[in-house]
């Protein structure tokens, strides 16, 4: 019988809070509520349920319950499992572990261990990097008393364009520089960047690809080209504005314009940008490492 092949991703992150406080971050109710799945419910026992739904959780229907079991659980060292089925983007409900472990680092300090495994082609790498970017950096910032950060909506929008956008608490030229050099870009999105030539008709070479700058306005709008199929002409844009608000930023993020009218998520640009977005809020905010980037994809024998 042929050995079957799983996938695992695992992360570990450090917030910047107590222990009990991080486990009730990812146990209660109410806190799961504010920054993860507007319906949600938690029943802590060995037989109970992890129950999550709603518009602005990756990978099922916003109008859907699935059944999302608790098959671990350890009160005392803050380790908690559940099952939680996933649709994958071509409508397939497929099964997946998660399973979290809270630790005490320092006094005020604590780090979650999150492990995920499915099988071996239900999800892309990008995809499983993508999900868990977007959850994690929701969770830091709650944890944190951040700033409202990217949640997209997962419903049937669709169009030939989608716009995501956030606040960043720095100035505009601070932003626009992280957007716009190889150090940057380095610390928030492609750490393989090798050139970039800012100016219109100039380079983004990201190390695996080569995108052409549409356009530029200091520390107002940098747009850059994408592709709407991968090995073909780059016939998207992807354009990044940025204007002052209060005393941060306002970023919006533009990819268009699709050939054909989509339903976003559909596409892995629609979570990939919106992780991106949460990932530069993160490094400009803290200078911390993104968790995109940290998020270590392998396979496994079952």
């Amino acid at each position: 019988m042929p050995t079957e092949v799983k996938k695992r991703a695992t992360v570990s992150l450090d917030v910047r809070v107590p222990a009990k406080i991080a486990w009730r971050g990812i146990t209660d109710s109410r806190e799961l509520q504010i920054w993860f799945a507007q319906q949600a419910s938690v029943d802590l026992k060995d037989d109970g349920q992890y129950q999550f739904g709603g518009k602005h959780v990756p990978f099922i229907r916003y109008e859907e319950r699935l059944e999302q079991p608790i098959i671990l659980l350890d009160k005392d060292k803050m380790k908690v499992s559940f099952r939680w089925p996933l649709r994958r983007r071509d409508g397939e409900v497929v099964d997946t572990e998660v399973h979290y472990q809270i630790t005490e680092v320092e006094e005020r300090i604590s780090r979650l261990d999150v492990e995920h495994i499915v099988n071996g082609d239900d999800l892309t790498d990008d995809d499983l990097r993508n999900l868990w970017t977007l959850i994690l950096n929701g969770y830091v910032f709650h944890m944190e008393g951040a700033s409202g950060w990217v949640r997209p909506e997962f419903t049937s929008k669709k169009g030939k364009e989608f716009r995501i956008e956030t606040w960043i608490a720095a100035k505009k030229d601070i932003v626009y520089q992280t957007l716009t050099t190889v150090d940057g870009i380095k610390g928030f999105f492609a750490p393989q960047v090798k050139e970039i030539k800012l100016e219109e008709n100039g380079i983004l070479d990201l190390g695996w690809d080569q995108l052409p700058i549409r356009e530029i306005e200091e520390n107002a709008k940098f747009v850059h080209g994408w592709r709407e199929v991968a090995g073909e002409e780059a016939n998207l844009d992807v354009c990044w504005e940025l204007k002052e608000e209060g005393n941060g930023t306002r970023v919006s993020l533009t990819e268009g314009t699709f050939s054909d009218s989509i339903i976003f998520v559909s596409r892995p640009d629609y979570d990939g940008w919106a992780a991106v977005m949460n990932d530069l809020k993160r490094f400009v905010e803290t200078t911390r490492h993104p968790i995109f980037l940290s998020i270590l994809v392998e396979e496994i024998k079952a």
